[in-house]
Parts: structure tokens; sequence; C-alpha cells
């Protein structure tokens, strides 16, 4: 069976998908990938079959449809089995070349529904009714890493329950193991102190996920020896935030990692403020290093995080909700220690990577030992 990965930019293929493309590959399938290339990215990706295709992160209609062209050629030429459609505009693009194309099987995996409750009515129509059209018309399979998102796809019959399947996300409990990293290194080199309270942001620095506001309220916490490291950057596309700035002393930002998991043992609280989540990766590497968790009550965030379990809820674009979490924890220092050990545990049980990459993988075992399936209604 020959498979093709679409996602809009090499940064999402490199951190997300790579983990799915080598499952697939190991397990015999030919796997390709789609996306907009830079030149930083060809040696991350010089070991697997990449097409650079032109995906535009904005509104352009004229950019879309040359995506499109880009796409449907491809497909074409290739001829592959089944088309994997990831991130929103790239999958809507994606599914209707595929479809355009013959491509026998189209499946997408829906990271995030981009409408949610924060967002005005009339978008949150918008993007609903789109979801749920190329839902019904233009994909066989769908992915579900959000169980809120899949209840509501399966009660709003998206599609027959059949072809919907909550994956869950997950990352290598290997890798991100805290037996594996020594919490002094890091912070020496760092020049943090070894017992100062240390805060984690880890995403992309843009406003939906709330930095500003994670700034402005650890700028306000009485307690002035903790330390906030902000790892990061814009990604192509993004809108970077131009007033992301600050005077604070003890405020680090250490831009884009590729120690996210030694960084994480060297901290320890993981903050994620978001307005809008799908399952958020960020938060289980965190809870797989074992740190207690401040997240804002949206989808999602609150799939994995227990409000005083293991670790605390605040509301959305709230600097004061957010202050009084982050200085609450730093005034009960057992609750981190609690709330870290119950991450771990909850992500044992729940978030490891290998289950999340089966149950993918029996789906395509499926489609591909199945060789008539029945159409759904719709």
């Amino acid at each position: 069976m020959k498979v093709l990965q679409v996602t809009a930019i090499d940064f999402t293929a490199q951190k997300f998908l790579l983990p799915l493309v080598d499952t697939l590959q190991n397990k015999g399938y030919t796997t390709h990938i789609a996306c907009c290339v830079s030149d930083e990215s060809q040696a991350m990706l010089q070991a697997y079959q990449v097409h650079h295709i032109p995906f535009s992160r904005s509104l352009q209609i004229t950019a879309h449809v040359k995506s499109i062209a880009a796409l449907y050629q491809l497909l074409r030429q290739e001829r592959y089995d089944v088309v994997h459609a990831h991130t929103p505009i790239a999958s809507l693009i994606a599914r209707f070349a595929a479809k355009l194309a013959g491509v026998p099987t189209i499946i997408y995996t829906a990271h995030g529904f981009y409408f949610h409750d924060n967002m005005p009515k009339w978008q949150y129509a918008v993007a609903y009714h789109l979801e749920k059209v190329f839902a019904r018309l233009f994909t066989d399979e769908i992915f579900f890493q959000s169980i809120e998102d899949y209840t509501l796809a399966v009660e709003k019959r998206f599609k027959a329950p059949q072809y919907l399947t909550h994956i869950s996300n997950g990352v290598d409990r290997n890798k991100f193991n805290p037996a594996h990293y020594k919490h002094s290194i890091i912070r020496d080199q760092l020049g943090i102190d070894q017992q100062a309270p240390v805060f984690i942001f880890v995403g992309r620095l843009v406003k939906e996920k709330g930095v500003e506001e994670l700034i402005q309220a650890f700028e306000q916490l009485p307690q002035q020896e903790a330390y906030l490291l902000i790892v990061g950057d814009t990604v192509n596309g993004d809108r970077s935030l131009a007033n992301l700035t600050t005077h604070h002393p003890r405020i680090l930002f250490l831009g884009l990692r590729h120690d996210i998991p030694a960084l994480l043992h060297a901290a320890d609280i993981f903050v994620l403020p978001s307005y809008r989540e799908g399952l958020p990766r960020s938060i289980i590497e965190a809870m797989a290093m074992g740190k207690a968790i401040i997240a804002t009550n949206i989808r999602g965030c609150r799939e994995e995080v227990s409000h005083a379990v293991n670790g605390l809820l605040c509301e959305p674009a709230d600097v004061d909700s957010l202050k009084e979490c982050m200085a609450y924890l730093l005034s009960t220092p057992i609750l981190i220690q609690q709330y870290g050990a119950k991450s771990r545990a909850i992500f044992l049980n729940q978030f490891d990577e290998a289950i999340v990459l089966q149950k993918q993988v029996d789906v395509y075992h499926t489609l591909q030992t199945t060789s008539e399936r029945v159409t759904p209604s719709v």
C-alpha cells in the first residue's frame, strides 16, 4: 500500500508525523510526505521521500488553487492508495485534491477542530459546517486526538461511527523519561539556582498560545526568586508577537530547542495558557517528565489535566486567573511534587505513543485487507 502524509509545513512533519511515517514504513507501507519544504528542514527530512507543495496558511484563494493543482499533479503521478491529511487548511486542500484525483482512501486526522466555544458564533458556524461537509463528502476515515471532538462528530453524525476513530495523542515513553536526565546539568547551563522554582512554556510564540498573558502573570508574582523559561518561536506562516518582550531578569527566552525532555526535567511547573487546542502534545511531554501542569480550561487541556489532581486549570485570556494558579503552586510546593507524580502516572496509563500509533496501524491494516468497504450512509 502506498501512502501520502500531507501537512502544511515541514515543522509539523518533523515534530508530529515522523513516528507515524516510521511505523508505517516498518510495517511495509510505502510512505511519502507532502508539505511546504524550507531549506532549513531538508537535512532533517533527507531520509524520507518528501514532496514540496507550496501550501499557504493565509486566506489567499489564488495560493490555495496553486496548492490544489500541485498536489493533484503529484497524486496523479504517484497513484497513492491512501492520502492521510493533517492540519486545518492543508487537510481541506489535500482531501479535495485527493477526491479529484480518484485516490481510493482519504484519511483525516483532526488534531483539533478549528471551531471552539470561545470564537464568534458566525466563525464557529462557518468552520463547523466546513468540517462536516468535508467529513461527509471528501473523507473516508477520520482520526480524532480529542475525545470531545470525537464525541461531537459522533453525535452530530459527521459520518457513520465505524469510520470515526479516537486515537488520542502520545509521546515516546523512553525519550520522555525523567530517569534519563539530570536536573542540575541544564540548570547550571542556564545559570539558574538549583533550588529556585521554575516555570516552563513550550510552544509556538503566537497570540493564541497565551504567551503574553503568561509573561504578564509572571511579572506580577510576589515571589521573585522564581524563573520562567519560554521555549519556542514562530514557524512559517505564523504572525509573530512584535511586543513579546520583557525586562524581567528571570524570564529566559530560549528559542527553538531540541533538548525538550532535559529542559522539562530542569523545571518544576509546565504552563500552557492557550485559547484553543486539540489535544496538546506539549502537555503530554510535560506529564511524561513528571511535571505539575497549569493549563486553560478548554478542549484538549482539560482532557489531560484534572483540576487539583495533576495540575490546575485557569480561564483563557485571563491574567489574574493564571497568576492565581501560579502563585498558589509557589506557596504550596508539596502540591508541585504530588501533581507531578500523578502526571507521570496518567501519562503511562493513557498517553503512550505506541498505543496511539497502533490504533492508526490497525485502521490501515483493515483498509489493506478488506477488498470492499460498505459506503457509509450520511
